[in-house]
């Protein structure tokens, strides 16, 4: 699908990058990346989405061709939430649909409790890795993993000065995401940036690797992801496995909770974290069907 336009969006600390493609005068769609990613991780997705849409996608701060938060305390993983507001009012839109991946996944939960009626309808793909990091087992260990080792290190993570040459940057994406070469060209192509002959710095924000968390129960978690149950599709990447195990377990227990909701719909697809990039066509028909079911319910309602 060809990008219909690039611009920025000027915030209190920044730019905030913003692009988009298909119909500019059809139904809008947001797509939010996760962590340390950037728009680019849709682009597979959109050249199999039907162009009727107006689809725009945003750079999180500290990612892709956006501005990173100023240096200063420990970043929250809610913030993003703000972000989302502003493009949506700068946008100038009332409704929309959200298609998200991991983190993105949980930032638009989070957005849909604290602004109902503005989602339409949510497809949240592979989410449940991103939603494990809500669940705090251990207060201590979470403070010393968040606060007391970003303090303890303030000047290495706020002052990345690794330098990479195009092909190491492009073997370390293939080796972290496990993915071919010319994906990994997708993904860095919004998050290299060029600082002399064959030299790269990374625009990922480091600190995104320790945002904190809210310290809630999984209970009060079910209570506000359940407040607003717009019709939402869950993409279950079956074959993740990141390594962390902590709050898998309590993640499950509230994915299975929210999947009795009337609207809330659960997909399970063989695939990675990613196999929205890296297999979009494992993804693209629950996608489409998705759409065009809550479309043809609402027209129905006409």
């Amino acid at each position: 699908m060809k990008v219909c336009k690039e611009w920025f969006l000027e915030a209190k600390w920044g730019k905030i990058a913003l692009i988009s493609w298909g119909d500019p005068n059809g139904e809008p769609i947001l797509l939010v990346h996760g962590r340390q990613d950037s728009s680019s991780t849709f682009i597979p997705l959109l050249e199999m989405l039907p162009d009727r849409y107006h689809y725009v996608a945003v750079d999180l701060p500290g990612n892709g061709l956006s501005d990173p938060i100023p240096k200063s305390v420990v970043l929250q993983r809610l913030f993003p939430v703000a972000v989302i507001q502003m493009v949506v009012d700068h946008l100038n839109w009332n409704k929309f649909t959200l298609i998200a991946h991991s983190m993105g996944g949980e930032i638009g939960l989070f957005y849909n409790a604290i602004f109902p009626d503005r989602c339409k309808r949510c497809i949240y793909l592979d989410t449940i890795p991103a939603l494990q990091r809500l669940m705090l087992t251990d207060f201590s260990d979470f403070y010393m993993t968040h606060y007391i080792y970003y303090y303890d290190n303030y000047h290495s993570i706020n002052n990345d000065q690794r330098i990479f040459s195009k092909e190491d940057a492009l073997n370390a994406v293939m080796k972290a995401r496990g993915m071919t070469r010319d994906q990994a060209e997708i993904i860095l192509s919004r998050n290299l940036k060029k600082v002399g002959p064959d030299q790269y710095k990374l625009s990922w924000d480091k600190r995104e690797k320790i945002l904190a968390p809210m310290v809630s129960s999984p209970e009060h978690y079910y209570e506000l992801f359940s407040s607003n149950p717009v019709p939402s599709l869950f993409i279950c990447a079956q074959d993740f496995d990141s390594g962390y195990v902590k709050g898998k377990e309590e993640t499950s227990k509230l994915i299975s909770n929210l999947s009795t909701l009337k609207n809330i719909k659960i997909i399970n697809v063989e695939g990675a974290h990613d196999v929205h990039f890296t297999n979009p066509e494992r993804v693209i028909e629950h996608i489409k069907n998705f759409l065009d079911e809550d479309s043809n319910k609402t027209k129905s309602k006409l």
